[in-house]
């Protein structure tokens, strides 16, 4: 429902307020601060309207009182003014950012670092991946005689490695066979449509060689299945342990994190909205429900193929951090770009 101008004027001067002291809000303190003459009673009115309705909440009896989760979404959707990040913010995530790392984890490593430095909050990034990912090329570099790494990159620029381990000796003849087999089948595909019949029914027409290739063809296979998938950054996990709103909970969390799954439907951005927020109850895991999830999709071109976010306390600065999820949400999604192009 909609507030009255004076009670949103209410509500955003006890948000503020309590996003820089951390303490309760009284009356006194809005009389002082509201830019039209109220009285102190009637300030205590409205704020007990305001309890009432969900967007207060009041930790004593004779304590002031501070935000809700319903008031701070109230506060994001209809009171938060549109900000950007401030040149110094740009110029830092922009600087801090090597683009020669030529590699989307790593990218996505460097941003996450910069995002966690800029904000003081853990940041979360899922890497790239999508359903029509194609498999884009393969390669072989061999480390003994019967040891061979194998790389897969696929055309949202992940790249994943496995290693393999053959029953006979390297040759060029049997790397050779392996590429064009490969380039026959797999790429150019989609890395849905690689399944084990696709690969059966092609090992079972290599004829003799067909032993001594399928290490190579099975742990191209497991490479491609990974690159399909999403993986997940955290960087700054020591902000969440640093939280005192967090610090009974930091942990749980912190191991929710490493859980690539779990990790995964926190921080999956809706394609269709610049910039998402749950907050506080709003969140799915129990261990989450005093904290606040920002995140915002990346696109590489004109796909959606991941996401970035920070994960913090309730009580955030809101009005620099979602301008700089947002912000850099792009920026990642520009320089994934040139590496793939690249």
């Amino acid at each position: 429902m909609e507030l009255s101008e004076r009670k949103e004027m209410i509500l955003s001067a006890v948000i503020e307020r309590f996003l820089t002291t951390g303490e309760p809000v009284g009356s006194k303190f809005l009389v002082g601060v509201l830019s039209v003459p109220v009285s102190s009673a009637t300030i205590r009115n409205d704020m007990a309207y305001l309890s009432d309705m969900g967007y207060l909440d009041q930790p004593h009896t004779s304590a002031g009182r501070v935000p809700s989760d319903k008031g701070y979404r109230y506060y994001i959707e209809k009171l938060l003014l549109n900000f950007t990040p401030s040149d110094a913010d740009m110029f830092r995530i922009l600087s801090s950012i090597d683009r020669s790392e030529g590699d989307t984890v790593g990218i996505l490593s460097q941003i996450c670092d910069v995002l966690s430095a800029v904000t003081g909050l853990t940041a979360v990034a899922v890497t790239p991946h999508s359903e029509n990912a194609v498999i884009t090329g393969t390669q072989l570099i061999p480390l003994s005689n019967k040891n061979v790494m194998l790389v897969v990159t696929t055309s949202v620029g992940v790249t994943k490695s496995r290693i393999a381990k053959l029953d006979c000796e390297i040759d060029y003849p049997l790397m050779e066979l392996f590429y064009n087999v490969t380039a026959a089948n797999f790429i150019g595909i989609n890395c849905s449509e690689f399944t084990t019949a696709k690969l059966q029914c092609v090992a079972a027409s290599l004829g003799e060689r067909s032993l001594d290739i399928m290490p190579l063809m099975v742990s191209f296979f497991e490479a491609c299945l990974e690159a399909s998938g999403a993986d997940v950054i955290v960087k700054g996990q020591s902000q969440l342990l640093e939280s005192a709103e967090l610090s009974s909970t930091a942990l749980e969390i912190i191991e929710l994190l490493r859980n690539k799954s779990a990790a995964s439907a926190v921080f999956e951005a809706d394609k269709d909205q610049p910039v998402e927020i749950k907050i506080g109850t709003e969140n799915e895991f129990r261990c989450m429900r005093r904290a606040a999830v920002i995140k915002a999709p990346y696109k590489i071109g004109d796909a959606s193929v991941g996401s970035i976010g920070v994960i913090g306390p309730t009580k955030m600065d809101y009005s620099r951090v979602l301008p700089l999820v947002k912000y850099i949400s792009e920026v990642a999604g520009t320089i994934l770009a040139e590496v793939i192009e690249n």
